[in-house]
């Protein structure tokens, strides 16, 4: 009798235990589901690094633009015109929807 119950108990407690593993590498909180969602983190962050390193790049252009040794008064005057809606004193502004 204690025979045949170590025959079960031991295969069977084996085999939870390959269960416990397998699901904890496939679907645990560092598992193989984690690790591919981290990857696709990974990419899109990047890309995103990219990006905010064109719009950085773009900012950078403007900004020596604006400083005072290489101003550039017609871009002073076209950030005037379109942010600020500035006109001069013979110009009418249209509103425009």
């Amino acid at each position: 009798m204690v025979k045949a119950a170590k025959a079960i108990l031991l295969p069977g407690v084996i085999g939870a235990l390959m269960l416990y593993f397998s699901y904890h590498a496939l679907a645990g909180e560092q598992g193989l589901a984690r690790w591919t969602k981290l990857q696709g983190d990974q990419a899109q962050l990047e890309a995103q690094i990219v990006q905010m390193k064109a719009e950085r790049d773009v900012l950078e252009a403007s900004l020596a633009r604006l400083r005072d040794t290489t101003m550039d008064l017609d871009y002073v005057e076209e950030i005037a015109r379109t942010k600020l809606s500035y006109v001069r004193s013979d110009e009418v502004l249209v509103a425009v929807r």
